[in-house]
Order: structure tokens, then C-alpha cells, then sequence
């Protein structure tokens, strides 16, 4: 195996989690259900400052349901994995259809990715694109938020509707038992938050991934190589 074949190899391995994570989550434009309160608050988010209502609906988990039912929406995603509040991989890229290209920056290298139903490909900086041999992983955080154990709402203020979305571990991929708790921020009923913690060897890692509109709309296909 050649030093770039083994490379590539190598930061994929790295990126795997984040390539799960981000080529799965959908950022939704229905309207969520109807609502039975309405709290005033002061932005703490760091999206917007001063007073703004959060529309909290009567059953969170109906509201949670439809913004994870909008999966054919495309959408642009920045995932962010830190480990004990180091930041360890950063994926950016868009999501549109059932295929996703996205570039991966791990250990100061960045690989770019196309992955798609007929197969994945990555290319490194001062590369050429390559047929991964092993698949991404598979481990779908949205299949995860369909089947929640529990669906809460936490305190909300700024604009910013915080559902609290209790899954299984095994449902994100995770190998332990138990549950863990996932942050789910609405706006306007649009998703545009999914963060959660784990633990992991050496530490804790957060996975936190920011969802907005795409504005590359071109078809994803696979790469000439």
C-alpha cells in the first residue's frame, strides 16, 4: 500500500464519526404542532441579542418528529467533534438528496469526501480522488431521533426552542449501554442545532453539528477518477 493509500486510509479512520454524524442530518421548513405556550426571553445563545418569544409546543415530541421527517431537504452542515474541549475533527459540506460531499479536517490535513449510494471517495489536499475500500460508517444519529426513549423540552430563551431528546447509545453508533442525551435547537420550527456528548478513551467528546440552508444545489455524484 503506498504512503497516500495509507494516508487517506488513516484520516478517514480519524474522520468516521463525523462523516456518520453529518451526512444524516436534515434541517426542516414545516411547521411544527401547535403550540400551548409562549415564553419571553433575553438571547443567551449568541444568535441574536435582546427579547425574544419561544413558542413552545404542546407535544415536543410531535414537533421533534417533523423536523426529522424533512430528510429529502437538502441542507449545508458544519460538524465539530472536540474531545475534553480540544477540537479534534471539523466537517463541513452539504447534504442533498441521499448523497453527501463534504470536506474533513483532522490533525491539520484536510480530505475531501463524496459519498453516495454507489460508493464513497476521498482525495487529499495535493491528491487525486480514490475508491475507499472501507465504507463510512453507517450509525445514523436522524434513525436515532425517530425512535426517542424521551422527548423534553429545557429551558428556551433567545428564539431558540431547546428540545432535550433522550436515545439509546446503541442507536448513535455508540458501543455501551444506557441512554444519551441529545440537544436538539429549533428556530421557527427549522432544526438548526444537534449536539450531544460522549464518553470516549481519554476523555469526553462533543459532537455538535450547526445546520443551515444549502446554496450549492448541484447533483452529488461520484467523482472521475
Amino acid at each position: 500500500m503506498t504512503s497516500r493509500h495509507r494516508r487517506v486510509r488513516l484520516l478517514f479512520g480519524a474522520a468516521a464519526l463525523a462523516a456518520s454524524l453529518t451526512t444524516s442530518l436534515a434541517a426542516c421548513s414545516s411547521t411544527s404542532s401547535s403550540s400551548a405556550t409562549t415564553v419571553a426571553g433575553t438571547s443567551t445563545d449568541g444568535i441574536g441579542t435582546g427579547t425574544a418569544t419561544v413558542t413552545v409546543p404542546a407535544d415536543p415530541a410531535a414537533a421533534l418528529a417533523e423536523g426529522v421527517a424533512a430528510l429529502d431537504v437538502g441542507y449545508h452542515f458544519t460538524a465539530t467533534v472536540t474531545v475534553n474541549g480540544a477540537t479534534q475533527v471539523v466537517a463541513d459540506g452539504d447534504r442533498n438528496g441521499s448523497n453527501s460531499r463534504l470536506a474533513i479536517t483532522s490533525a491539520g490535513a484536510t480530505v475531501d469526501y463524496v459519498i453516495t449510494a454507489d460508493g464513497s471517495w476521498a482525495k487529499p489536499a495535493d491528491g487525486e480522488w480514490q475508491l475507499l475500500e472501507v465504507a463510512p460508517a453507517t450509525s445514523d444519529p436522524i434513525d436515532a431521533l425517530r425512535a426517542p426513549v424521551a422527548v423534553e423540552v429545557s429551558p428556551s430563551t433567545g428564539g431558540t426552542l431547546h428540545v432535550k431528546v433522550t436515545v439509546t447509545a446503541v442507536s448513535l453508533g455508540i458501543q455501551a449501554e444506557g441512554n444519551v442525551s441529545v440537544l436538539v435547537n429549533l428556530q421557527g420550527g427549522v432544526i438548526t442545532l444537534i449536539s450531544y456528548d460522549a464518553t470516549v478513551q481519554g476523555g469526553t467528546a462533543n459532537v455538535s453539528t450547526a445546520i443551515s440552508a444549502i446554496t450549492d444545489t448541484t447533483a452529488i455524484t461520484a467523482p472521475a477518477v
